[in-house]
């Protein structure tokens, strides 16, 4: 029997892990930290629990494919609940708004909040995207990409002028509603992979219709249960995993990867190594020098984290509340050109006992709070933390006396976790850091391969578990099936 040794229990690494045991190896999987899930972790205090990482689910055909793969089904292993309204947005000028996926609540919505001359533009905004994203995701993202030519064949440059991808996002939303809150609503969602919408291209419009068109989901116990969910399933198909057990190296011989050395001492060999750890991290401290580990990425932003305990009711906010800044394209300017803490920041929070109420003891809330911040090259969001919470309270609408607890994550975290300079989100989604320009799943060595969100196709779980089935399929000497 083939052996694989898996580098780490995130998302992809666990997806992997179950479909090499599927396939026949005998996988093991080792993780450093005490916990699997990567950046899907859990926090709990005084009875909080706090998701720690994401939130929410989009786009849940890849995790149905992968249980669909291994011959189960994902309702046998978690309860996936559609969150309607899918979070409720605060603008700057006091606008408050519920945003669907119910394309009548939202006609509604628009027609009351913003204005009925605005509905038409939504309604086409939905319908195009609609048809990008189903043409995309096949063509572009469930892709092996062997060379730059596998992005240029005539059928692909079709799509990419059929589609306008490489226009600019914020500019072509702008063509379709006319109103700058709008404009917010429909755009803002690049900064989930830490790109300025103001900077992404067109294509990236199909994450608002992931959100606006499937839904935001939320599995019933918290995002944890998701990764534990795969873990259980690999082990099922008898995948061993290992906790506070860190990979130190991996070994090569003769240009092909042997098996690892943990920080132990110990060495296992193994026929294939799949290293589920943040690439340029990969390529600088696991993998012998190559001009990978000498590339210089450009990164996503990151993110500067609170969870708070609050002991008081916040019933004007619903699971997910989005806080845009007053000056929103300020706030862009500031954080993704000056590379600095924005002086008003736009932020999200999260409270997830509005779903599952023992998250958080009674009459309390569970405030989980994300605000978008430079990675460790710009300005130390660690020292401006204290401001920022600041801007948090006031918004936010809380009481100091009724915080219980805030416990805070900075990007000095986040790259204790192995994210390269501490950013968040991985290595940013600009054009030459994307399809067949992104770190590919292969790497220069035989039997060796990345899996996660700074591989191909990109960031977010469903890419995650895509990149899985892309190392499945090299691995096994398959290619990719279209969705």
């Amino acid at each position: 029997m083939k052996t694989a040794i898996i580098v780490g229990a995130g998302m992809g690494g666990l997806a992997t892990a179950a479909r090499l045991a599927k396939a026949g190896y005998e996988v093991f999987v080792f993780e450093g930290r005490n916990q699997i899930g990567g950046r899907i972790g859990e926090l709990r205090r005084d009875g909080y629990r706090f998701d720690t990482g994401p939130t929410l689910l989009m786009m849940l055909e890849p995790l149905e494919r992968l249980f669909s793969d291994l011959h189960r089904r994902v309702e046998d292993y978690l309860e996936l609940v559609l969150i309607d309204p899918s979070y409720r947005v605060y603008f700057g000028d006091g606008t408050v708004f519920d945003s669907s996926p119910n394309i009548a609540r939202m006609v509604r919505e628009i027609a009351r909040k913003i204005s009925p001359l605005e509905v038409p533009g939504y309604l086409k905004l939905m319908a195009d995207l609609s048809a990008m994203y189903h043409a995309v995701v096949p063509t572009f993202v469930r892709k092996q990409y062997d060379s730059l030519a596998d992005l240029f064949s005539p059928y692909q440059v079709d799509l990419l002028l059929r589609h306008r991808l490489l226009a600019n996002l914020w500019k072509r939303v702008g063509r379709y509603v006319r109103d700058p809150r709008l404009r917010m609503l429909f755009s803002f969602q690049t900064m989930y992979l830490g790109l300025s919408p103001k900077e992404a291209l067109w294509v990236y419009g199909v994450l608002t219709y992931m959100e606006s068109g499937e839904g935001v989901w939320y599995p019933r116990g918290g995002m944890h249960k998701v990764p534990h969910a795969v873990a259980q399933v690999a082990q099922e198909e008898g995948a061993r995993i290992y906790l506070n057990q860190r990979v130190a190296e991996v070994l090569v011989e003769n240009g092909q990867a042997a098996g690892v050395r943990l920080a132990s001492g110990e060495v296992l060999r193994a026929d294939v190594v799949v290293i589920n750890v943040d690439a340029p991290t990969a390529y600088r401290e696991l993998l012998p020098p190559t001009r990978y580990a000498r590339r210089n990425f450009k990164n996503s932003c990151s993110a500067l984290m609170f969870y708070i305990g609050y002991t008081e009711p916040l019933p004007h906010q619903l699971h997910h509340n989005v806080y845009f800044s007053r000056d929103f394209e300020q706030n862009l300017y500031e954080l993704f050109v000056q590379n600095r803490v924005p002086s008003d920041p736009s932020f999200y929070t999260c409270l997830s006992n509005r779903t599952d109420p023992q998250d958080a003891p009674a009459g309390c809330e569970n405030l989980y709070v994300l605000v978008p911040v430079p990675n460790l090259t710009g300005e130390d969001a660690r020292a401006a933390a204290p401001r920022v919470l600041e801007t948090v309270i006031a918004r936010a609408g809380l009481k100091r006396e009724r915080i219980q607890f805030v416990e805070t994550l900075t990007p000095h975290e986040w790259q204790a976790l192995g994210l390269w300079q501490g950013a968040a989100f991985g290595i940013a989604h600009n054009f030459f850091q994307s399809t067949a320009f992104r770190p590919s799943v292969r790497t220069p060595f035989r039997n060796c391969y990345l899996v996660g969100a700074s591989t191909q196709p990109g960031n977010g779980i469903p890419m995650t578990l895509i990149s899985a089935e892309l190392v499945a399929e090299r691995v096994l000497g398959r290619r990719s099936r279209k969705a």
